[in-house]
């Protein structure tokens, strides 16, 4: 029932869930029938599913921590930096955890955002990541 265009524009959509019950290839399915980004959320509150399932990737990076200046380690951000480039590449980036066999590999938009509990450190996360995707 999600709307595809909205006075003339176009919509994509992402649902982020709140409940390890998601975790099966069963909802991967439905979420690709619909054309539904499953977010990614690298969180010890939330399950984490890497399964693509929509023309576009959504990840939301939720475990900053205050006393780290850029909220995560440098390995962390490399490491991040090298998903974010193979989920724009169209990969199943490991060792990130699937319940359903890879979608097709086309390129994708990438969102990656710093929504976390150290807020005061998100800017700083953001740009480190910028930097080691783009530099």
């Amino acid at each position: 029932l999600l709307p595809r265009h909205q006075d003339g524009v176009a919509l994509r959509h992402a649902v982020q869930v709140r409940h390890a019950s998601f975790q099966v290839p069963e909802f991967v399915a439905l979420a690709r029938a619909a054309g539904v980004a499953i977010v990614y959320a690298d969180s010890a509150d939330y399950p984490a599913i890497a399964d693509v399932s929509g023309d576009f990737v959504y990840a939301r990076l939720e475990a900053a921590v205050e006393e780290e200046p850029t909220g995560y380690a440098p390995a962390a951000l490399d490491r991040w930096a090298d998903v974010a480039r193979g989920w724009a590449r169209g990969e199943a980036p490991d060792p990130l955890v699937r319940f359903a066999e890879p979608a097709p590999e086309v390129p994708r938009d990438t969102f990656v955002f710093f929504i976390n509990g150290a807020k005061v450190r998100a800017p700083a996360g953001a740009m480190a990541l910028i930097e080691r995707i783009d530099g």
